[in-house]
């Protein structure tokens, strides 16, 4: 079954600095705000919200531990064509990202996984971009 939406809470303080990030390198791939329907909720999509981030109440959880969940984190978004991929990886980079892994074929997933993998630099969060297979390469 394939995958609705899903969310990441993110601390008050970085909310707008990881919507920046997101908007900047994600924007290759037409990623943009689509919905804000309160101050502490941000929905982004294409066309239609699907990744959203929500403040989260750090009263109930420590930073630290906080902090600790949102760096093992992994989202992998997918991109139409290889050069999207390096467009994103690029753009991320630019934008205050870390490689995580240079884009490149990637043949122990499969042989058509192209993929870039970046580390945001406000969140620590391992974000990839993936085109699986490009007719024109």
């Amino acid at each position: 079954m394939p995958l609705d939406h899903f969310n990441i809470a993110v601390p008050q303080g970085k909310l707008e600095d990881i919507i920046t990030f997101l908007t900047t390198s994600f924007e290759p791939l037409g990623l943009k705000e689509i919905a804000r329907p309160v101050p502490t909720v941000v929905g982004f999509g294409e066309k239609t919200p699907y990744f959203w981030l929500n403040v989260a109440d750090l009263k109930e959880v420590d930073s630290k531990s906080h902090e600790a969940v949102l760096k093992s984190q992994h989202i992998a978004f997918t991109a139409a064509t290889t050069e999207e991929v390096r467009q994103v990886h690029a753009a991320a980079l630019k934008a205050g990202a870390t490689c995580n892994g240079p884009p490149g074929i990637r043949a122990y997933y499969h042989p058509g996984y192209y993929a870039a993998f970046v580390v945001n630099p406000v969140l620590g969060i391992n974000f990839e971009v993936i085109c699986h297979d490009d007719a024109s390469r």
